[in-house]
């Protein structure tokens, strides 16, 4: 459900965007006519496996995952989203081709969104907006280098433990369900290895 977006909304969304890269007040207010801000409930989408993704945005409260459903009706978690982070599948948004991720709310959620088309002409007229997809690219980059190595590389322990230093803040609000899915294990298996401590 779409909300009106607020000057607190508007603050919030300008504090996450300069974490990412510096940005003047006259860079940010450059999106304030596109952005609203959306509430979903624990469950429903933010973007589903199949459709374009159109829309980017940054999570101003709750928790979102992102994730891969499989053929056979399995899913595969790509990561978690919390406040202050970005939220979109780059990928997706970059290809314009229905999407192969699904962005689900974990919790009730708010998100700040705008269009893909306004930041990506953004990013090609306005240099501050230029070094700014170029850093969410960067940092996208190297968490997906980190996951592969973490996938390919550690056994479920040593995964899990990084998942609690990495979700630390959310982890509490992430059902273990999701977090089995996210170290690509059984609830079972993780069951065993929070038990271990």
């Amino acid at each position: 459900m779409s909300k009106p977006f607020t000057a607190s909304d508007r603050d919030q969304l300008r504090a996450a965007l300069r974490r990412v890269a510096p940005l003047s007040d006259d860079d940010c207010a450059q999106l304030d006519g596109s952005a609203r801000v959306i509430e979903l409930s624990r469950g429903e989408s933010f973007l589903r496996a199949g459709d374009v993704a159109t829309m980017c945005g940054t999570l101003l409260s709750g928790v979102l995952r992102e994730h891969y459903p499989l053929d056979d009706g399995r899913e595969v978690t790509r990561g978690f989203a919390g406040p202050g982070d970005g939220v979109g599948s780059l990928s997706d948004l970059l290809v314009g081709a229905p999407s192969r991720s699904s962005i689900v709310a974990e919790t009730d959620a708010r998100v700040a969104i705008m269009p893909w088309a306004t930041l990506r002409e953004l990013s090609r007229t306005v240099p501050a907006w230029t070094r700014f997809l170029a850093q969410i690219t960067e940092q996208l980059y190297l968490r997906k280098a980190e996951r592969e190595y973490e996938l390919l590389a550690l056994d479920a322990g040593e995964r899990y433990r990084r998942f609690r230093v990495r979700y630390s803040a959310l982890e509490d609000q992430i059902p273990l369900r999701a977090v089995a899915l996210y170290i690509g294990i059984t609830p079972e298996h993780l069951s065993r290895l929070r038990r271990r401590g």
